[in-house]
């Protein structure tokens, strides 16, 4: 067939090595077509881009009309940017060309396009459905929902003809202000117009499961290989949409797959394989994508950026200019230059209760705190949201500190709540008491130390966490003591005490139990002092880390926790778990409690190393929460891929149960990079098994060198994808190469083993038993009862 036919893609500076993959894979099917890449921003920097594979058009070269493109660019992020462009694009290359393609520049074509081109000139422009089969009803993203709430369509693709101009007209028309992401009110960038669209101009729907293949779909369609060729179903993958894949995190599909997806990258091999050439080719090109340097249209002016609340402000007020046919608002890119805008910002818009400068109202309907916290801001009164810009809005937001200058006005008086009348001699433990997670169990173990001492105390339990709640554990749920213990971190004390009120608070002797896993405390925590009067260390590397920041007003003491035997279903055999022979090494965590410092990697890492599949020996990956951190999941997956001498558990067990695991296995390794206590370590110890840990942070309490394996480490930075950590804090990289010799050890000296357990289990029933950490615990209490009289 001979046709005049193009392809184009749109993208900011960030975009263009993605873009440039593209290019050179239509070009190897698309010889003689020219392919367009269109750059949104930095319009001088664009026209210095040269390829043989493209021709780049500057954002400045488009024709947007009279009006131009800086209304567009200051109302729009970018994403919403560059999806208005694309009708505006279309209709000026389809004036020079018979045929235009748009496609995303993360889509990577793998065949000839042509028969697309076909039946898009005999009906005037086509598009490709995000999904041809029903979506099963099972919860997995993307759901109905989420797809209508997109689109129908994926615009990741239209092919357009010279037939598609009314059409093209229609959309630009649209999309000039409503080319936001909305999805409440029916607009998701330019896709949902489209929907409208299909029932307006005549369309061919390609239906072609080999076009436009991507997460939202891959369900339905199978993926193998014909030789060195990838086919979809019964024809050749003509293009693949790598949405939001990232070659970083190689397990992961999409970043865009949230919570429960319907594919994971374990679930195809070939599929998999796909994903990691075109990853390959990332790589290739990374230094040059984190080179790209930031979004054109980001800041107002240098160090000023935009807020979705105040573009969304500039196109409220632009609509409504064109609906009473006033002037149009003036933007920070128009002829004019800045000043207009800035002016125009620091003015009170018409009609708006607040009477705040357009800057700080729009900052204030953005965030719900303030809206919440200052609900007094609707009515025009502004004394105390003038107190907070002063004291930390000018912190916070870089347009407040260019443009406020805020005055000191009264704060509004607070109701005072009376005191509680309460016994003494008594605690009353607040914690997750009922939540299968580490602190639920830090707060159980506290209230059986205070029985086993015969101390008096009330059980309350929070219910506040997304952990399940079904340990099995009586509470008395309310509050009878004037001291309370609270076995609630740092982090989420505040919540806690909201949740208690300040009522339940007044006039008690509060105990915090906290953890924490590095040597220092982040400066986010220093306000959670000012709650307690006490804190207890649970060991002496957290007693350490919170003694640099707390204020001589609080107390910090050491304070061990009892350390239990846990029980054991002995009728739970080790196949119940998938564990046939071997020996078997085990590691157990939970997602929520940060992935990369409980290091399940670098276990997988070292025992690899150890053995090989058939050598005989087995490691137990024992995970909870694998569900809220599937990318998470997915890599630990990833990592173990191809050996099935690992064997890899997601799910929540029971107390006995999991203890009943931990009972059938033969050696627990932690190879921590930080641990407050370590917990499952001493449980480990306590049925008797040798354990294998890093020789680092709150573990070192209860081991020595003569209870466990104690792996040597050096200091490394905490770095990224480390949630709730400081990136720039130090932590422990354990040697995995000692790990797997300690590993070959006990799996080939099993007396050594035997007799390394006994020694921990006898250790620890002594020195951490409910009487001994109680009687503690009571001398404490007594001691604050005495100077507090009773309190």
């Amino acid at each position: 067939m001979s046709t005049n036919f193009a392809a184009c893609t749109i993208v900011a500076h960030n975009y263009l090595p993605q873009a440039r993959i593209l290019a050179e894979s239509f070009k190897k099917f698309h010889p003689d077509s020219t392919f367009y890449i269109v750059i949104v921003d930095r319009p001088i920097e664009a026209r210095l881009v040269e390829s043989d594979s493209f021709q780049v058009v500057a954002i400045t070269d488009v024709d947007f009309g009279a009006e131009g493109f800086s209304h567009l660019a200051a109302i729009y992020d970018v994403t919403e940017f560059a999806t208005s462009v694309k009708p505006f694009v279309l209709k000026q290359l389809v004036s020079s060309h018979d045929c235009v393609f748009y496609i995303d520049p993360d889509i990577k074509i793998f065949a000839s396009l042509l028969p697309l081109v076909e039946k898009t000139l005999e009906h005037g422009w086509s598009l490709t459905p995000h999904s041809m089969k029903p979506i099963e009803r099972n919860n997995r993203q993307p759901t109905e929902q989420e797809i209508k709430g997109a689109g129908i369509y994926n615009l990741g693709y239209i092919g357009v003809s010279k037939h598609a101009t009314e059409m093209l007209e229609w959309w630009a028309e649209r999309l000039r202000r409503d080319c936001i992401i909305d999805v409440p009110n029916q607009l998701f960038t330019d896709q949902r117009w489209i929907d409208m669209a299909v029932g307006i101009f005549p369309v061919h729907i390609e239906r072609s499961t080999a076009y436009n293949v991507a997460y939202w779909n891959l369900d339905h369609r199978r993926l193998w290989k014909d030789g060195e060729t990838y086919m979809v179903d019964d024809d050749v993958l003509r293009f693949f949409h790598f949405s939001g894949y990232d070659p970083l995190t190689p397990h992961w599909i999409s970043k865009y797959q949230l919570g429960r997806p319907r594919v994971l990258m374990s679930d195809n091999a070939v599929m998999a394989e796909l994903f990691v050439d075109y990853g390959d080719q990332m790589l290739a090109i990374r230094d040059e994508i984190d080179d790209s340097g930031p979004y054109g249209w980001r800041d107002i002016i240098p160090g000023i950026q935009w807020s979705k609340g105040l573009r969304r402000l500039l196109r409220s007020e632009l609509m409504q200019a064109e609906h009473d046919k006033t002037e149009l608002p003036p933007t920070p890119y128009g002829d004019d230059g800045v000043q207009p805008f800035l002016q125009w910002l620091l003015g009170v818009g018409t009609g708006d209760s607040t009477k705040l400068p357009r800057f700080l109202s729009a900052i204030y309907w953005e965030r719900g705190d303030l809206v919440h916290n200052f609900p007094e801001v609707r009515d025009g009164h502004h004394g105390r949201l003038n107190k907070w810009i002063y004291s930390s809005g000018v912190v916070e937001n870089s347009l407040i500190r260019a443009l406020h200058q805020p005055t000191d006005q009264e704060l509004l008086e607070l109701d005072k709540i009376e005191n509680v009348s309460l016994k003494k001699g008594g605690v009353d433990v607040f914690g997750y008491l009922k939540a299968e997670l580490g602190v639920g169990e830090a707060g159980r173990l506290v209230c059986n130390a205070l029985h086993a001492a015969g101390v008096p105390v009330s059980a309350i339990n929070h219910k506040e966490t997304v952990s399940r709640q079904k340990y099995d554990f009586t509470t008395d749920d309310i509050g009878q003591y004037k001291t309370l213990f609270m076995a609630i971190n740092a982090d989420q004390l505040h919540v806690a005490c909201e949740y208690l009120g300040e009522e339940f608070l007044e006039n008690r002797y509060v105990i915090g139990q906290w953890f924490w896993e590095l040597e220092e405390l982040p400066e986010r925590y220093q306000r959670s002092f000012e709650l307690v009067d006490e804190i207890w260390a649970p060991t002496m590397f957290i007693k350490e880390a919170i003694e640099k920041k707390a204020p001589q007003s609080v107390n910090v003491v050491h304070m061990p926790l009892p350390l239990v035997t846990p029980p054991v279903d002995h009728s739970i055999s080790r196949e119940k778990f998938g564990i046939d022979v071997g020996y078997a090494f085990l590691f157990t965590f939970d997602f929520l409690s940060v992935l990369k410092r409980k290091n399940a990697l670098g276990v997988i890492d070292a025992y690899c190393a150890a053995f090989s599949p058939n050598d005989g020996a087995v490691l137990v990956v024992k995970t909870i929460n694998g569900e809220k951190r599937l990318p998470e999941l997915e890599k630990i997956r990833w990592r173990a891929k191809g050996r099935k001498d690992i064997v890899i558990i997601d799910e929540y067990f029971d107390a006995e149960k999991s203890s009943a695991l931990m009972n059938v296995c033969d050696c627990y390794v932690s190879l921590h990079r930080s641990e407050g206590l370590g917990l499952t370590m001493a449980e480990a110890m306590l049925l008797g098994k040798p354990v294998i840990a890093t020789a680092y942070s709150g573990n070192m309490d209860f081991m020595t060198d003569e209870t466990a394996l104690l792996v040597p480490w050096e200091y490394v930075e905490v770095g990224k994808d480390a949630e709730g950590y400081p990136s720039d804090a130090l932590w422990a990289e354990p040697d995995l190469s000692v790990a797997s010799s300690m590993m070959r050890k006990v799996f080939h000296d099993r007396e050594f083993g035997s007799a390394l357990g006994n020694r921990a289990k006898q250790d620890l029933q002594t020195r951490f038993s409910p009487e001994a950490t109680g009687a503690r615990m009571k001398n404490r209490l007594e001691n604050i009862w005495r100077k507090h009289n009773g309190k």
